[in-house]
């Protein structure tokens, strides 16, 4: 799973680079919808780790 989180991040990065070298509002709304996709990925990752005993 830390993995796949670290794509994630990877992905973001390059996607945010992109936006803010081409669309400064565009920028904006892409931090902003990122954040919220990984603040929701990391919750459900919390939740797994429950039901599963993982540390």
């Amino acid at each position: 799973m830390e993995e796949l989180i670290e794509k994630i991040r990877e992905e973001i990065e390059l996607s945010i680079n992109y936006y803010k070298d081409t669309d400064p509002i565009g920028h904006d709304g892409e931090i902003l919808g990122l954040q919220e996709a990984l603040d929701i990925i990391h919750d459900q990752y919390e939740i797994s780790k429950l039901y599963t005993g993982e540390n």
